[in-house]
C-alpha cells in the first residue's frame, strides 16, 4: 500500500509531498529495535535457548505447584524485561497447558497471570516494550535528556513486586475455572 502511494505521488506530484516521504518512518530507530527484538525473540524460540527454563519449570511444577507458579511469574517477568514478552509466552504456553493436563487445574488461573506477568517485567527496560523504546526516541528528538536502558528498574520493581504477589496469590482465585478442550489443540 506505501509504495502504491509513493508511485502515486511520484506520477501525480503533489506540492510539499515528496514520495521518499513516506518510507522515513521505516528508518526510525525505535521501529528498528523493536523488530530486532522480535528477531532476537523468535531466534531464542526456534534454536531452543529457552528449553532448559521451560524444563526447570516443568520440574519444579511437578514438585511443588504453588511455589512453582510464583517462580514462573518471576521468571517470565525477568526474561520480558530484556526479550519481547510474545517468545517469553510461547515458550511457557505448553509448559503450563501440559501442568494443566496432569494436574487437572485450571488453565486460566495459570495461563493469565503468566500472560500479565511477562507485560509487567517489560516494564524494567527501555527496551521491554516498543511504548517504552518509543518513549525514549520521542524524548531524545525533543532534547530532553537522555533515558538509560535501566531507568525504568526502581519504579518497574516495587510496581512489578506488587503486581507479581497479586498474579500469585489472588488473581488465580478470581479467575473462573476453565477446562483445556483437547479437540481444540
Amino acid at each position: 500500500m506505501i509504495a502504491v502511494l509513493a508511485t502515486g505521488f511520484a506520477l501525480f506530484p503533489y506540492a510539499g509531498v515528496r514520495p521518499a516521504d513516506f518510507f522515513a518512518g521505516f528508518g526510525h530507530e525505535a521501529l528498528i529495535a523493536v523488530c530486532a527484538l522480535m528477531v532476537l525473540g523468535q531466534g531464542l524460540v526456534r534454536t531452543g535457548a529457552l528449553e532448559p527454563i521451560g524444563r526447570l519449570l516443568g520440574r519444579l511444577w511437578a514438585r511443588a505447584p504453588f511455589i512453582s507458579l510464583l517462580a514462573t511469574l518471576t521468571i517470565g517477568a525477568i526474561l520480558s524485561a530484556f526479550v519481547n514478552n510474545t517468545p517469553i509466552v510461547v515458550l511457557l504456553l505448553p509448559i503450563l497447558i501440559s501442568v494443566c493436563l496432569r494436574t487437572s487445574s485450571s488453565a486460566a488461573s495459570v495461563l493469565m497471570p503468566m500472560g500479565f506477568a511477562t507485560l509487567v517485567g517489560g516494564m524494567a527496560t527501555t527496551v521491554g516494550t516498543s511504548t517504552h523504546l518509543l518513549v525514549v526516541s520521542v524524548a531524545r528528538g525533543l532534547g530532553l535528556d537522555p533515558i538509560g536502558m535501566f531507568d525504568f528498574v526502581l519504579p518497574a520493581a516495587i510496581a512489578g513486586g506488587v503486581a507479581i504477589l497479586y498474579l500469585w496469590l489472588i488473581a488465580p482465585r478470581l479467575l473462573p475455572p476453565r477446562t483445556i478442550d483437547l479437540g481444540n489443540l
